[in-house]
């Protein structure tokens, strides 16, 4: 009994490792600088890793499907690059054609969506391998950028344009200076919250932990998997374009490699949240935390003036936990089952017949 609860408690500590780890760092680099601990730093945290957030989300989605996206860096930097010629002028990287910062929305909303579309499509459909496939489009995708325009970069996209990844709601005075409170903060943690409700209220949310968990019972339950998996993919490609608005407007501009390299990142951010390599297992707050303790170490280690060998290592070594704890915590869940499993059989352990007594009695 007394270790039944042992176990319960570090693998509560393993699926919250993302909160625990937030809160450590966080009071380390507190104690670490004083510039940390200040309104104005908090409250850039989280805008520094809004579009990350975003991506996450879309990750996450495909995930907990035992699926993978690994084009979504690609989708963001081709959103991102294709809304920037639209609305910046020739003379600072555009088409010429300007656009009205609406229309520019919808157009790279649109190019999420068909990525995601056409992902979908290929995993479903002609079953192509979603690992090997998406990396494809991963490395197609950022080709894109140099075959539709001679701009490497396009910037000044307008206040209107700008307002959801640059914004700010309201400002507050902190030691008599002005900090702005961002729209892309209270976006990231709303956008959130949404994916948590649809996943874990809704029945579209239940059909993706069962076929994530096991897709032959899912489908002899009366669940479309194919159906399921198809969303998820346009889900993913529409996170990435919103992903791609908030980074652009939070810059001013995009170029061919916005977003380039990011992939890694995101996977460990889910991973570290909680969110399962093998899908069914996981939850949008745990990838929260994951995103949150992502912003929390690179505002940190810019504070400290870290080279950038160290943040890499730092990065790198938050990927390794990552995938260190999934593993931790499959194996715990395997284990449990197989236990759960031979308590309910004849033979198992909550078999009565396998006591002292009947031993003894049948040896006499």
């Amino acid at each position: 009994m007394q270790k039944s609860i042992v176990n319960r408690v570090l693998f509560a500590l393993l699926d919250n490792m993302a909160w625990l780890l937030c809160l450590i760092f966080f009071i380390v680099f507190s104690l670490m600088s004083d510039r940390f601990f200040t309104p104005r730093t908090l409250l850039n945290i989280i805008p520094r890793v809004a579009a990350l957030g975003l991506l996450v989300i879309g990750q996450s989605f495909t995930m907990l499907t035992a699926h993978f996206d690994l084009s979504a860096e690609s989708a963001l930097g081709l959103s991102a690059f294709i809304a920037a010629l639209l609305i910046a002028s020739p003379e600072l990287g555009g088409w010429g054609t300007m656009l009205p910062a609406w229309q520019t929305v919808f157009i790279m909303l649109s190019v999420g969506i068909l990525i995601g579309t056409v992902n979908g499509f290929m995993v479903t459909k002609l079953k192509i391998n979603n690992l090997v496939y998406t990396i494809a489009m991963l490395i197609t995708i950022r080709g894109i950028p140099y075959l539709i325009s001679d701009s490497t970069s396009a910037s000044q996209l307008g206040d209107a344009f700008d307002w959801l990844g640059g914004g700010r709601l309201f400002t507050i005075i902190s030691e008599g200076k002005p900090v702005g409170v961002q729209v892309s903060m209270v976006f990231m943690v709303l956008a959130f919250v949404i994916a948590h409700i649809i996943t874990r209220y809704t029945q579209f949310g239940r059909n993706i932990y069962a076929v994530g968990s096991n897709r032959e019972a899912a489908e002899a339950a009366g669940i479309r998997p194919d159906r399921v998996i198809f969303a998820v993919y346009i889900i993913s490609g529409f996170c990435s374009a919103l992903a791609g608005w908030v980074l652009a407007g939070r810059m001013d501009s995009a170029t061919m490699k916005t977003g380039f390299g990011w992939i890694f990142f995101i996977q460990a951010a889910a991973i570290v949240g909680g969110v399962s390599l093998k899908g069914g297992r996981g939850n949008m707050i745990g990838a929260m935390g994951g995103v949150l303790l992502w912003g929390i170490l690179d505002t940190g280690l810019f504070i400290m003036m870290a080279s950038p060998w160290t943040i890499d290592a730092f990065r790198g070594g938050l990927l390794l936990l990552a995938v260190l704890l999934d593993a931790l915590k499959g194996r715990y869940l395997h284990r449990r089952a197989l236990r759960e499993q031979m308590a309910k059989t004849t033979i198992g352990l909550a078999d009565k017949s396998l006591g002292l007594e009947t031993m003894k009695a049948k040896g006499a």
